[in-house]
């Protein structure tokens, strides 16, 4: 079968571009796969920081994508105007939009799926006579076959937009050659720097808990020039980092990642501290089962799919304020946590991408 997948956000090097290279590599070995972007990515690159294989994978900017995306203004308006035409989708059999999180509002001659990280839908507010032509209506969405989603946090999250059946299917994370290492003092959290993500709050908190004899490193992607990146986030990072063991790491490989949280103790997860709109909540969080995995006592916040993945007290810990955070820590750090460890990683197995793997080759089939 000729399969499209749709995600013109390719560059953005977070979880859901991860998400949809796995679905590509994992279909491109019994069918003809074409991911859709707004402009050709590195695929080497890809192919390095995610650890997947892109041989058979075909990369297309579709017409109009590349002149869409370099429209100035807000990020959204130009995302809405990538779906202004689909017609060109029909020559695929089907179509797995891994991008939008379910803005199609008409139905495609193409089978179509959509995997939803969390349903975004922008506000008009007093812009509304201007913008509405620009904007996706949710009452007019998700126009798909087949509808999924990472979490049931999410899931339960999109009964507000549509009353339309939708499957959990978590994404996947390499459990199988994940294996804990010979530890060090290390707490680590993993994300892409950008401010949603919190950095400045753990490298404050590391700072006001004076946690002596450790290391916080601190690890993302980071794109120059693409458009969710800021330099000005960076130098402030790095100024508050100045003087204290706080290191930052951009841009590392996978595998790298992965030899990393194996060494550390302790993995810590801050998206969503001082936010109210779950849209600013962590929707899944991969990195927190690597971490899991590779035997780092998980601290995560108490919002979102966090709590979904963390059982407290069972699995690790989730906390509500920052000097809950310190506390849990230092309770952490003093050992006798391998009951919780072994739980964690065991927790961590229900994730494997060999799961998603076959949950997501059986869908496509029952398409074909």
């Amino acid at each position: 079968m000729k399969i499209a997948l749709f995600h013109p956000q390719i560059n953005n090097y977070g979880g859901g571009e991860y998400v949809c290279l796995v679905i590509a590599e994992c279909l491109s070995a019994l069918h003809d796969v074409t991911v859709l972007v707004s402009s050709l990515p590195d695929v080497n690159r890809l192919q390095k920081f995610f650890s997947v294989d892109l041989a058979k994978v075909k990369f297309a900017v579709r017409p109009f994508a590349n002149f869409v995306q370099k429209i100035p203004g807000i990020p959204s308006y130009r995302n809405s105007l990538q779906l202004k035409y689909l017609k060109d989708l029909d020559k695929f059999d089907i179509v797995i939009d891994t991008g939008t999180n379910g803005w199609f509002t008409q139905k495609l001659r193409a089978r179509t799926i959509c995997y939803i990280h969390f349903p975004h839908f922008v506000k008009k507010h007093n812009w509304k006579q201007i913008t509405e032509p620009l904007l996706v209506n949710p009452k007019k969405a998700f126009k798909y076959d087949v509808l999924l989603c990472n979490s049931e946090f999410t899931k339960k999250h999109l009964a507000n937009f549509t009353d339309k059946d939708v499957s959990v299917v978590y994404p996947p994370v390499e459990t199988a050659k994940i294996k804990p290492g010979k530890k060090s003092n290390i707490i680590v959290s993993v994300g892409r720097f950008t401010p949603e993500k919190k950095h400045d709050v753990m490298i404050r908190v590391f700072i006001d808990g004076n946690f002596k004899g450790w290391e916080l490193h601190l690890i993302g992607s980071y794109q120059e020039g693409v458009g969710i990146y800021d330099s000005r986030y960076i130098e402030k990072l790095k100024s508050l980092a100045k003087g204290a063991n706080v290191h930052l790491h951009m841009n590392m490989d996978h595998n790298d990642v992965l030899h990393f949280l194996e060494r550390a103790k302790i993995y810590w997860h801050a998206r969503g501290f001082g936010e109210t709109d779950p849209n600013d909540f962590e929707s899944f969080g991969i990195t927190t089962v690597e971490a899991m995995a590779a035997g780092c006592m998980p601290i995560v916040i108490n919002l979102g799919a966090q709590p979904e993945i963390v059982k407290h007290g069972e699995s690790g810990y989730c906390w509500n304020s920052l000097q809950e955070l310190i506390s849990l820590t230092k309770k952490a750090m003093g050992g006798k946590n391998q009951t919780m460890i072994k739980s964690a990683i065991k927790q961590s197995k229900i994730y494997d991408l060999s799961i998603f793997r076959e949950k997501i080759i059986k869908i496509v089939e029952g398409l074909g």
